[in-house]
């Protein structure tokens, strides 16, 4: 195919350039180069998108997550206000008191599960893992203060010891400030993955440090109360010190911006200095303020903590609505990032639709007809049929040139129709339409070249009283016989069988990739259908065939050799009688050539050298009629 095209060009005198690119190809690669590289550039913009959009889940997932972290913080803080009641009460008196801490503790453990159960995807591996040990280890450590609180809780008041009761609060404390480092780890993880979450971090654990530390500064008074005892130095000192923290954290929230920002920030900031730092903490000054003159408190833990919790509610709210904000602004966040990436998507979709349209279009109604015109002149160049697109085209400069291409290719159809002819009328017998000599000769030359020993032989035959016919009937009938040859033959060959008519009443048959046995079988059909009768002027009329087979014995044996073979075993048939087939065997060659010799000795002249021999007479006897 190359050579051809490279002999094409050249002699279209095109030269041979050092390299050459299909055109085509070339189209390929740049429209792969524009598309890759608009691709890119769009990629290129859409990506901050993606990455704002991601960002913005992953923080909302995230900031769920720390609330989920801290409302497990305040539920174990909230825990200890029912821990406290029963162990201020005798045991088995208030049922009430008993359901309501196996709620609380309910509640504690369901929040803590869920922690557990959180998707992974808020934090990396690592941090899953640590925050895992730590939860565990805080468990672990609830599980032991539980058992305290029971132990004290099932002591006669009478047989309790306030340190019992002082180190059950240890111990639920001591669970918290263990879950603390839990909050601590979240709040350091948050603050890396996005520093616009320092803030509301900060916030929302702010809030649930002043719930802890409202809580822990009753719970330290409970012992001395539920036991009417003086307060000790010991205890005197952590409230104040506590108290200390509560406002210290309080005056940390006040420089958040939130507070400023936020109606209902402001509103909550007002209610908690009002109910917990006003009404709350005053109570307990009073409380301390009795605990330090004796154990004369007028009320019991369980009224204390029904007065007291209810200013703890502000902080609460203050914790549920920092975490709510922060979720809400990365709601917004990811609904905003969202919406710029959709409608970028859509616009740089519209913009490839577009871009891809025209270059589709392009593609389609000029590039595509010109290789197509590309491949009908080069089709044509090659005599080989093109097909025209031209009704198809729709722009009319192309339409103009397939137009011409088309009265091309109708002038070279009618040429190439009128080369098949000739060449199938110089290869084909006019009177049989068989093949003749010259077509037989060059089908026989090219099946020898791949044939094999014993695989290949060739039929000579003729018809024995041909020549009476036409003595007889005249060239006419002689004719009509031959064509009925030539249809009762067709009839017999087909697939590795050629038939040819070589001249005159000389038939060949071709046998390819066939045995010998096959090719007896060949010619025993032959002298079956040439014996029966034949029609000439309504008489029928019996002729006969002899032939002579020639096997091909060796693989390097020439046609030419063949053909005398064959030619050797047909006169060996007809010295033999004739309607029959001979097979050339060796030794018939030097018989053949002894027989030739004698003949000519025999032939009538005057003796003299070069004297022409007598014309001998035609015989005209009849032929046997048909029985």
């Amino acid at each position: 195919m190359r050579a051809e095209k490279a002999r094409r060009e050249n002699s279209m005198g095109l030269g041979s350039p050092a390299r050459t690119v299909s055109l085509k190809r070339w189209l390929q690669v740049s429209f792969a180069g524009f598309a890759g590289s608009l691709l890119v550039a769009l990629g290129l913009a859409v990506w901050p998108l993606v990455g704002d959009y991601l960002r913005a889940e992953r923080n909302m997932r995230s900031v769920e997550a720390y609330g989920e972290l801290l409302t497990a913080a305040n539920r174990i803080s909230a825990e200890r206000g029912p821990s406290n009641v029963m162990m201020s009460i005798q045991p088995g008196s208030d049922e009430a008191a008993a359901a309501r801490l196996a709620a609380f503790r309910t509640a504690t453990d369901r929040s803590l599960e869920q922690i557990l159960a959180l998707p992974r995807t808020w934090t990396d591996q690592s941090v899953l893992l640590t925050l895992g040990e730590r939860i565990g280890e805080a468990r672990r450590l609830l599980q032991t203060a539980r058992l305290a609180v029971d132990e004290v809780a099932a002591l006669p008041i009478a047989m309790r010891q306030s340190a019992d009761t002082r180190q059950a609060i240890d111990g639920m404390i001591a669970v918290a400030d263990s879950y603390q480092s839990v909050l601590d780890i979240s709040a350091r993880v948050l603050a890396h993955q996005d520093p616009s979450l320092i803030g509301a971090t900060l916030i929302a654990q702010s809030a649930s440090d002043l719930r802890e530390f409202g809580g822990r500064i009753a719970s330290g008074l409970i012992p001395a109360v539920s036991l009417g005892e003086k307060l000790s130095a010991d205890e005197l000192d952590r409230f104040v010190r506590t108290e200390g923290r509560l406002l210290e954290i309080e005056r940390l929230l006040r420089t958040q911006t939130l507070f400023e920002d936020d109606e209902t920030a402001r509103r909550l900031a007002q209610d908690i200095r009002q109910r917990f730092f006003g009404d709350g903490l005053n109570f307990l000054r009073r409380l301390v303020a009795k605990g330090r003159e004796g154990g004369r408190y007028g009320a019991d833990p369980a009224v204390i903590m029904s007065v007291y919790v209810p200013t703890l509610k502000p902080l609460e709210d203050l914790r549920v609505f920092a975490l709510s904000h922060m979720i809400e602004t990365f709601k917004a966040q990811s609904r905003e990032a969202l919406t710029r990436l959709l409608l970028t998507l859509v616009c740089s979709a519209l913009f490839l639709a577009l871009a891809f349209r025209f270059l589709y279009s392009v593609r389609t109604t000029i590039l595509i007809p010109l290789m197509a015109a590309r491949d009908m002149v080069v089709s044509l160049a090659d005599n080989r049929p093109a097909r025209s697109l031209g009704s198809q085209v729709p722009i009319n400069e192309l339409r103009t040139l397939f137009s011409a291409i088309a009265v091309l290719a109708q002038q070279t159809s009618e040429r190439r129709r009128l080369l098949e002819q000739f060449r199938a009328q110089a290869e084909t017998d006019r009177l049989t339409g068989l093949a003749n000599r010259r077509r037989f000769e060059a089908l026989a030359t090219q099946a020898m070249k791949s044939a094999r020993a014993g695989q290949m032989g060739l039929l000579y035959f003729d018809l024995d009283l041909f020549k009476r016919v036409n003595d007889t009937f005249g060239h006419h009938a002689g004719d009509e016989v031959l064509v009925e040859v030539a249809r009762r033959l067709e009839a017999l060959v087909a697939g590795q069988i050629v038939l040819a008519r070589l001249g005159g009443d000389e038939f060949a048959v071709l046998c390819i990739d066939l045995d010998e046995a096959v090719q007896r079988t060949v010619a025993e059909a032959i002298l079956a259908v040439l014996s029966e009768p034949f029609e000439i002027e309504g008489r029928r009329l019996r002729i006969g065939s002899s032939i002579g087979i020639a096997v091909l014995r060796d693989e390097g044996v020439t046609f030419e050799t063949l053909c005398r073979q064959a030619d050797i075993a047909l006169y060996q048939a007809k010295a033999t009688g004739r309607n029959r087939f001979c097979v050339y065997a060796d030794g018939m060659e030097a018989a053949f050539q002894e027989r030739n010799a004698a003949e000519r000795d025999n032939l009538p002249g005057d003796g003299r050298a070069g004297a022409e021999p007598a014309p001998s007479t035609p015989s005209r006897r009849r032929l046997p009629p048909a029985a």
